[in-house]
C-alpha cells in the first residue's frame, strides 16, 4: 500500500502560524510527523488542532523501501493511513529530513509512463509544498546565518582561520568563474557561481564584524549599497529628468565625483585589474571628459618611454630593455611586420558594414601578444606600464586645466593636445608597474 508523504517546507524567518492556505488545509486534513522537537511552528499547529507526532530523525536513515514506510506509519494514530505531512527542521535538517528531500527530487523514469517522483520498491511517493511565503531576498538571511555558524566556535576550523588577505584570491577566482559562465551562456552555472561570489561577500562582512573598534557587518554593506543606489538614481528616486541611458551614466559619474571628492577621472580605477581592462577603463574615462582618442596613441608614437625605448628599439638592437635577454631581431621584425599587416587589414575591415569587430580586433590583439613573445616581453607588464603612463599623463593634463580655471570636461580637442604635450615636457614619471 503506497504511502504519500508531503514535505511542508517552512522558513524560520516567518512567524509561527503564518502558513499558506494550502499548507493549513493540508496539516488539518492529515497527521503531521516531524523530527524537530523545537520546530517553531509546532505550538501553532497543535493550537489549531493539527495532529503532530515527533519521531526519531536518525533511526530511519539507513532504512529504505517498505521499511521506511512502516517506520513512519508506526507513529501515526492510524497505521493504515495512506497520507501524511512531514515537517522538516528549517534550520538544522535531521538525517530523515535530508532523506525525504532526496526522495522528493525529480528523477528520470525507469520506464515510459512511470511517475518520476515514485520509487516503486520504496512503497512511498514524496512531494513538497511551500508552507510559508516570504518577500524576495529573504533567503539571504539563511546565508548570513550559515556563515555565522561557520565562523563561530564549534564551526569550521578552516573558515575560522581565514582573513581578508587570505580570501582575496578566491574573490578574484570566483568572479572569473562567474564571468566564464556568462561567456558560455550557461545560466545554471552562472547561478551557482554567483552564489560563490555572494559567499565571498558574506565571508568578508563576517570577518569585519569581528573587529571590536572599527568593524562593520553585512547590514552595513547592504545599507551602504541601498543608500548609494538611491543617491545615484535621482531620476528614479527624486525629480531629475533624463532622456536616455547616456544621460544616466553621465549623472552617475558626476554624482560619484562629488561624493568621492576626486580631482581626476583616473582616481578610483583599480590598478590591480588585468592590464587590458585597465587600459580600456582609463581610455573610457578619458573619452568621457572629451580627451581625443588619438592622444592615447602618442604613448606609442612619441611619448616618454614609448616605442623608442620599447619594442622598436629592441628590434634594432636585438635586445629587450630590462630583460637581460637577447631577442632575435629577425623574429621580432617578422612578427612586427605581421602585426602591421593585421592592423592595416583590421582598419580596412572595420570601415565596412557587417564585419565581426570582435574577431578582427581579437586577431590584432593576439598578433600583438605574439610580437611581445618574439621580443621576450611580458605583454601584461608592458601594457600595464603604458596604461599607468597614460593615467599619469591624463591626471597631469587635468590638473593643468584646473590651474587655468577650466573644467576638463569642457575643453576642446585642441586644448587637450596642448596640455598633453606640456605634461610630457614636464617629465611626469611612470608609476612602477605592479
Amino acid at each position: 500500500m503506497m504511502l504519500r508523504i508531503t514535505v511542508v517546507v517552512t522558513s524560520p524567518r516567518v512567524a509561527p502560524g503564518l502558513l499558506t492556505a494550502p499548507a493549513w488545509d493540508l496539516v488539518r486534513r492529515m497527521p503531521v510527523l516531524t523530527a524537530a522537537a523545537n520546530h517553531p511552528q509546532l505550538a501553532a499547529l497543535r493550537a489549531a488542532g493539527a495532529i503532530v507526532v515527533l519521531v526519531d530523525g536518525h533511526a530511519a536513515v539507513d532504512r529504505a523501501g517498505d521499511d521506511l514506510a512502516a517506520l513512519l506509519r508506526a507513529g501515526l494514530p492510524d497505521p493504515a493511513a495512506t497520507e501524511l505531512a512531514w515537517l522538516p527542521d528549517p534550520s538544522a535538517p535531521a538525517p530523515l529530513d535530508l532523506l525525504l528531500d532526496r526522495l522528493a527530487q525529480p528523477r528520470p523514469p525507469a520506464a515510459p509512463g512511470l511517475d518520476a517522483g515514485v520509487t516503486p520498491s520504496a512503497g512511498i511517493v514524496v512531494g513538497t509544498l511551500a508552507g510559508t511565503a516570504e518577500l524576495p531576498g529573504s533567503v539571504l538571511l539563511d546565508a548570513v546565518a550559515v556563515m555565522d555558524r561557520l565562523r563561530s566556535p564549534g564551526g569550521c576550523p578552516w573558515d575560522a582561520e581565514q582573513t581578508h588577505e587570505s580570501l582575496a584570491p578566491y574573490l578574484i577566482e570566483e568572479t572569473y568563474e562567474a564571468y566564464q559562465a556568462i561567456e558560455d551562456g550557461d545560466l545554471a552555472e552562472l547561478r551557482e557561481e554567483l552564489g560563490d561570489v555572494l559567499m565571498q561577500v558574506l565571508f568578508h562582512a563576517r570577518i569585519a564584524a569581528e573587529r571590536a573598534s572599527d568593524g562593520w557587518d553585512v547590514d552595513d554593506v547592504a545599507a551602504g549599497l541601498v543608500a548609494k543606489l538611491i543617491r545615484r538614481h535621482p531620476h528614479v528616486f527624486a525629480d531629475v529628468v533624463v532622456d536616455g541611458s547616456a544621460n544616466v551614466a553621465a549623472n552617475w559619474d558626476a554624482i560619484k565625483a562629488v561624493e568621492k571628492g576626486r580631482a581626476s577621472v583616473t582616481e578610483g580605477v583599480a590598478l590591480s585589474q588585468p592590464a587590458l581592462t585597465l587600459a580600456a577603463k582609463l581610455l573610457k574615462r578619458a573619452g568621457g571628459i572629451g580627451v581625443p582618442v588619438d592622444l592615447a596613441l602618442t604613448e606609442i608614437a612619441g611619448g616618454t618611454g614609448g616605442a623608442q625605448a620599447g619594442l622598436g628599439g629592441a628590434a634594432e638592437s636585438g635586445k629587450v630593455a630590462g630583460s637581460g635577454e637577447v631577442a632575435g631581431s629577425d623574429g621580432v621584425a617578422e612578427a612586427g611586420e605581421r602585426v602591421a599587416a593585421i592592423a592595416a587589414a583590421a582598419a580596412r575591415a572595420l570601415g565596412r558594414s557587417g564585419v565581426a569587430a570582435d574577431d578582427v580586433l581579437g586577431d590584432l590583439l593576439v598578433a600583438a601578444v605574439a610580437l611581445a613573445r618574439a621580443a621576450r616581453v611580458d605583454p601584461e607588464r608592458a601594457l600595464r606600464t603604458s596604461a599607468r603612463r597614460f593615467r599619469d599623463r591624463l591626471a597631469a593634463a587635468e590638473s593643468a586645466a584646473r590651474v587655468d580655471g577650466a573644467a576638463p570636461a569642457t575643453l576642446p580637442g585642441a586644448r587637450w593636445r596642448e596640455l598633453w604635450v606640456a605634461s610630457a615636457r614636464s617629465g611626469d614619471s611612470v608609476t612602477p608597474a605592479g
